[in-house]
């Protein structure tokens, strides 16, 4: 008795069929991508890196030249004033800013207040300010504003008197290190 054939023995039976277009057309494609990598390769090498080279070449001569129109002595000062001048920079970028102070006094002065003299002390973070007032309802409102001020730790009345002008007085402030920083 014959058994009867499976589909699967019969598809063995027949064989594979390849396609004859498929790996000549791979065969292809992977000439023509490995034509232009090559073609690539050979521009860069014959074309391009001579043009590099030659740049290079230019810039060096040019160099050269500056540097025989630029004699030794000249080139120090240069380099001594170029380090100078980093140096002022980096020093000014350090400095504190005393200009905040005068901002913070004009915000913060009563309009009939004057001063005569100011002495600012980075040490004890103090400014002593001496003025004159019109009177000591003025001069008391001088102080609250002081006090009121978010930049200002102490305010100290350390004088006041009686003088032809109005009042005389002096103010010590300790202040915060953020008002000149």
């Amino acid at each position: 008795m014959q058994y009867p054939q499976s589909i699967l023995e019969e598809e063995l039976k027949r064989g594979e069929k390849l396609l004859v277009g498929w790996p000549w057309r791979l065969l292809v494609f992977t000439i023509i991508v490995f034509g232009i990598m090559v073609a690539g390769y050979l521009g860069m090498q014959l074309g391009y890196k001579p043009y590099l080279n030659s740049q290079i070449k230019s810039l060096d001569a040019k160099i050269a030249n500056l540097s025989q129109v630029v004699d030794e002595e000249q080139q120090k000062n240069l380099i001594t004033l170029y380090s100078q001048w980093i140096n002022i920079q980096n020093l000014l970028n350090s400095h504190t800013v005393p200009s905040k102070l005068f901002d913070f006094l004009e915000k913060n002065t009563h309009s009939q207040i004057y001063y005569l003299s100011l002495n600012l002390s980075l040490m004890e973070k103090s400014i002593r300010l001496e003025g004159m007032s019109p009177n000591y309802n003025i001069l008391t409102q001088q102080l609250e504003l002081f006090q009121r001020a978010p930049e200002i730790e102490k305010v100290f009345l350390e004088n006041a008197q009686n003088s032809e002008g109005g009042i005389r007085f002096s103010i010590q402030l300790i202040f915060k290190p953020e008002l000149i920083h």
